[in-house]
């Protein structure tokens, strides 16, 4: 309860300060993506000020400066070391951060073991970490189903996560690696309802029997597909600046959040890229605050409810 009124006061004082103290969880992060770009300048990361306003710019920023820095094991490390000391210093206690696989073909020269040697010296007392491994709909070639399959049956990943412009490529060509996730029963999320309607949400639900759901928001077009999801206890992991810096609602006072919330859907905030979006999850939980899109309860039940799915898995 002391978190709880105190998480309430913070939001009522715009006090980013005592936020900061109040454990919270994030359940869409990129792990490469969620450093803060001062930090990278800091470090020597020669970046130009260019605008991320879509999907598609965001793909070629990505490309152009974040993949030639990832190619290194020092500049992997960089990356992921400036996510995480900016979830300890925001109050995330525990992240769920998707990583990709390309990065161990890269990096590791398709070595999984050497990967996860890596990836497992990032230990927090502060910080649990949940390493989800990412499949770029967009890159995505067959030759690289062997390796994926590899990671998902390593014992070291927590999940899968497919991502990236919606139905670029048949959710066909993927639906294995989820049967194999689903098997171990590990966390599926799947990025769907972001970029098309609720329509698409159904066929990742009925293609991939998910877990988790990163975004979504379009769902609320369809009242039978909110019931779909509700039965099946699916988490949607909603990022409201995300989704407004690349076009997908119109404003933050008119998230789809809300809906989702009182339809009953078992939602998360989180902050998908700090990189190209520059708000952190305190920031997330003030707009919808500020904007008036759910009150200082609603909010502070959602930052709870994150906490107990975390537990419960």
């Amino acid at each position: 309860m002391g978190d709880s009124n105190s998480f309430m006061q913070a939001l009522k004082e715009n006090n980013k300060e005592i936020m900061s103290q109040i454990n919270k969880v994030d359940l869409h992060n990129h792990a490469s993506y969620s450093c803060r770009l001062d930090y990278l300048v800091n470090n020597n990361i020669n970046i130009e000020n260019e605008k991320v306003s879509n999907i598609e710019s965001l793909i070629q920023f990505s490309r152009k400066y974040i993949t030639p820095v990832k190619q290194t094991e020092q500049g992997l490390y960089l990356l992921l070391y400036g996510n995480f000391m900016n979830c300890i210093n925001t109050g995330v206690s525990f992240v769920s951060t998707d990583i990709d696989y390309k990065d161990c073909i890269r990096t590791f020269d398709s070595d999984v073991s050497k990967f996860i040697d890596f990836l497992s010296q990032f230990k927090y007392d502060k910080l649990k970490i949940e390493w989800i491994i990412e499949i770029s709909r967009d890159s995505y070639k067959e030759e690289y189903k062997d390796i994926i399959m590899e990671m998902i049956n390593s014992g070291f990943f927590a999940g899968i996560d497919l991502v990236s412009t919606e139905n670029s490529i048949p959710n066909s060509m993927f639906v294995d690696f989820y049967k194999e996730a689903n098997k171990l029963d590990l966390k599926t999320k799947v990025h769907a309802g972001e970029q098309l309607g609720a329509d698409y949400v159904r066929e990742c639900i009925l293609d991939f029997n998910p877990k988790e759901i990163q975004h979504g928001i379009s769902i609320i077009e369809d009242e039978s597909i909110m019931n779909i999801a509700k039965e099946r206890n699916i988490v949607f992991n909603v990022c409201p600046t995300s989704n407004l810096v690349l076009g997908y609602v119109d404003s933050i006072e008119k998230h789809p959040i809300k809906k989702m919330y009182e339809y009953g859907l078992k939602v998360t905030i989180a902050t998908d890229d700090l990189l190209y979006f520059n708000s952190d999850i305190n920031d997330e939980y003030l707009k919808l605050y500020s904007n008036k899109v759910l009150d200082a309860k609603e909010l502070d039940n959602i930052r709870e409810n994150g906490i107990y799915y975390c537990e419960r898995s």
